[in-house]
């Protein structure tokens, strides 16, 4: 049971998955508030040398470290769709918490549920079974995770559960206005740089229905933009009219590309990055491509696509 490989551990490290968004590290931090009553060795890890500074509002983001430590006994990870997000390998015993359609049920315990709009929601839903009291901290972290992954309440999987999960998290000390000036209202000077290159770059095939974005490694030197600032222009795409697919391919400093793919609904973005070695969502997911050369890889992926929208 979960319970009794947490009540047993000594040191647990709370994971993050790679370059975190606020609902994997929302969940994180949430959890860390929790642990500390337990007064055990709690470490806040994510493999990331840095972290998207617009999340430096959740609490305890200062106690980010990219630094394993070697005394560990227990690991738990968050909104981790495969092992390979956590970032590191060991064979230490791990409590996978996630809401991914695409998780392999990883760990040594899993909490997964996949009709959860996010993570933040799977904890959630954790801490009320249990009888856990939520503090302001914990709710805001909470909320945080809520508000991104339900794009601030417009996504259509939004349900009378999500709004009471909301209403509850308010109750509790989460606060809104926080969170969303820090996710939906704060710009960098290169997050507004990119927007403007990529929108202007944008093919449009298949009629309209498939917008494809290409980032070479030098449109983010010369913004200085981060992959989560790039990825913010696919929302923005599937909001067209005729969109129903966006991709988008970053290429990668150490070589290969990160591909991400939003969808509505018409394409299986899920089933598609899966084939690719990676995974997510129905709507949402993607893949890190390793090889050097990609571009036909890249190819490939838009003749799928596109038979899935003809």
């Amino acid at each position: 049971m979960p319970a009794n490989l947490i009540d047993s551990s000594h040191h647990i490290v709370l994971i993050a998955h790679k370059n975190p968004d606020a609902d994997s590290l929302g969940a994180a931090c949430a959890f860390y508030s929790y642990l500390l009553r337990s007064q055990k060795k709690i470490t806040l890890f994510c493999v990331s040398a840095e972290v998207n500074q617009n999340l430096a509002f959740l609490p305890w983001f200062d106690k980010i470290t990219d630094r394993f430590p070697e005394d560990a006994d227990c690991i738990i990870s968050f909104d981790c769709g495969s092992y390979g997000r956590i970032g590191v390998e060991n064979e230490l015993p791990l409590l996978n918490i996630d809401h991914h359609i695409s998780n392999d049920f990883y760990g040594t315990h899993n909490i997964i549920n996949t009709s959860a709009i996010s993570t933040t929601e799977v904890v959630y839903d954790y801490f009320v079974a249990n009888g856990i009291k939520i503090n302001g901290k914990i709710a805001t972290a909470l909320y945080a995770g809520l508000l991104d992954d339900s794009k601030c309440f417009s996504v259509p999987e939004c349900s009378s559960k999500t709004f009471a999960m909301a209403q509850d998290l308010i109750d509790c000390g989460a606060d809104h206005a926080l969170c969303s000036e820090w996710l939906y209202r704060r710009r960098s000077l290169a997050s507004l740089r990119v927007r403007g290159i990529l929108l202007k770059q944008m093919k449009l095939l298949v009629d309209g229905r498939l917008a494809v974005f290409e980032v070479p490694l030098s449109v983010l030197e010369e913004t200085g933009a981060t992959l989560s600032e790039c990825k913010r222009v696919l929302d923005e795409a599937l909001g067209m009219r005729s969109v129903q697919a966006a991709m988008m391919v970053i290429e990668h400093p150490r070589g290969g590309a990160k591909l991400s793919l939003r969808t509505d609904g018409a394409v299986n973005a899920a089933n598609m990055m899966m084939s690719f070695g990676g995974g997510g969502h129905l709507k949402r997911a993607g893949t890190r491509l390793k090889h050097e050369k990609y571009d036909e890889l890249v190819k490939n992926m838009i003749v799928l696509i596109t038979k899935e929208l003809e």
